[in-house]
C-alpha cells in the first residue's frame, strides 16, 4: 500500500543511521553520569537531528520530476520513462511512437528526425500539464509516521503493565519512535508546502 510503502523512502541508511545515533546517544546519556559527558551526548544529539534533516531534503529532491514538456530526448524509451501515467497509457504511446517513426522510415526519412518530431508533436498536443516540475504527495510518511507512533504507544502501555518494559532501553525506544515519527509528519507537512510553492512558480 501507497502508505505503508518503505521503498518510496530514499537514502534509507541516512535515516537509519541518523535514528540508531539519536537512540544509542539517548540511551546512554540516561545510564552515564551526563555532567562526566554531557557535551559529547549533545554533539551527538545535533549530529543525528542535522542528519535526519539532510535525509528530508535529499528524500524531497530524489522525489521531484522534472515535467517531460521541459527536457530534451533522444530517444522514445527514455522520453516515455518519464511520462507520469500508468504502464498501460506509457504502452499505447510508445506504440503509436515507434508506429510513427517506422511509417517515416518507410517515406525514406531519416530515423533521428522522425524521433525528435513525434517527442515534439507529443508535447505540443497531447501534454496538458505545464508545471516544470512534477510533485510526489508523500503519503508514505504519514503511513511510516503512524507505525512509529504506533510502536511507541505500545511500548508505553506495555510499560504501564509490564515491568520489564520500564527499563531505560524501551523508555528510549519509545522516546526516539514518537520523535521520529512527529519527524516524518513534519516533513510531509513542509514537502506540501514546497510544493505547492513549486507548483505556483
Amino acid at each position: 500500500m501507497e502508505y505503508f510503502s518503505m521503498k518510496q523512502i530514499s537514502f534509507k541508511l541516512i535515516l537509519a543511521i541518523s535514528a540508531i545515533l539519536f537512540f544509542v546517544c539517548y540511551y546512554l546519556d540516561t545510564v552515564i553520569d551526563p555532567s562526566k559527558t554531557e557535551s559529547v551526548f549533545v554533539v551527538g544529539y545535533m549530529f543525528a537531528i542535522m542528519l535526519a534533516a539532510f535525509w528530508s531534503i535529499l528524500n524531497y529532491i530524489d522525489h521531484l520530476r522534472i515535467n517531460p514538456l521541459y527536457k530534451s530526448y533522444h530517444s522514445i524509451e527514455e522520453f516515455i520513462g518519464d511520462l507520469s501515467v500508468s504502464t498501460d497509457e506509457k504502452n499505447e504511446i510508445e506504440t503509436m511512437m515507434i508506429d510513427y517513426v517506422y511509417d517515416q522510415k518507410k517515406l525514406g526519412n531519416d530515423e533521428n528526425q522522425a524521433i525528435k518530431d513525434i517527442i515534439q508533436q507529443f508535447k505540443r498536443g497531447e501534454l496538458t500539464e505545464k508545471d516544470v516540475f512534477f510533485v510526489h504527495i508523500h503519503k508514505y510518511l504519514l503511513g511510516l509516521g503512524l507505525i512509529l507512533l504506533s510502536i511507541a504507544g505500545i511500548i508505553y502501555f506495555l510499560g504501564v503493565f509490564i515491568p520489564a518494559f520500564q527499563d531505560k532501553f524501551f523508555i528510549v525506544l519509545g522516546i526516539t519512535t514518537l520523535c521520529y515519527s512527529l519527524g516524518f509528519y513534519l516533513s510531509f507537512f513542509m514537502y506540501n508546502i514546497l510544493n505547492k510553492i513549486l507548483i505556483r512558480k
